[in-house]
């Protein structure tokens, strides 16, 4: 009881507002649209049937993402390295599938690790016939250890789809979408 009261009076981070509570042990925000209308997502996880060690060694593997997120058709390593070059098609229902390529890096981040990707500009992508390149996808996983066991994990994401798409579609996945990637997670590392 003490935590959740806790958890109800810990302020949102800065610039965002709470939009859902407790969905898979996470609080979801939301953030104020950026000067191309870009909304900043973000969630804030307690995850004590997840330990750290799983975390890594399912979440680091890229190509296995469309295994993950039902918005990932497929996730395929296209160069190797550091930063790796990733190229995924995003489905949502009513609209085109979206495909980007993403330069992806894992990272060491003191007692934790950190996922980061964000569009490989520079690098030339020709969608497939009736797929949109997606303009944006900026965003990180990160998850450290808990004192108490289990993991807290911090995702963000701001992402445009290019093309045109309408706005409750857009609305939608800010709220039910954004949702169900933190609960797809949760659920495939358990």
């Amino acid at each position: 009881m003490i935590l959740l009261l806790a958890a109800a009076l810990a302020a949102p981070p800065d610039g965002f507002s709470l939009t859902k509570s407790d969905v898979s042990g996470c609080e979801l925000y939301k953030g104020s649209a950026d000067a191309k209308g870009d909304v900043p997502m973000r969630a804030e996880c307690r995850w004590a049937d997840i330990s750290l060690e799983t975390f890594h060694a399912k979440f680091s593997d890229w190509e296995a993402h469309d295994d993950i997120f039902s918005s990932v058709v497929s996730s395929r390593i296209q160069r190797s390295g550091d930063p790796v070059l990733v190229h995924q098609r995003h489905y949502a229902r009513g609209i085109s599938d979206r495909e980007i390529l993403l330069w992806g890096k894992t990272e060491k981040v003191g007692d934790g690790w950190r996922f980061s990707w964000s569009r490989a500009t520079g690098e030339t992508l020709t969608p497939a016939s009736g797929n949109v390149a997606a303009e944006r996808s900026d965003g990180a996983w990160e998850a450290h250890p808990h004192p108490d066991g289990g993991v807290t994990v911090t995702y963000e994401l701001t992402y445009d789809p290019g093309g045109s798409v309408p706005g409750f579609l857009v609305r939608s996945f800010q709220g039910s979408g954004f949702a169900a990637v933190v609960t797809e997670l949760h659920d495939y590392l358990k």
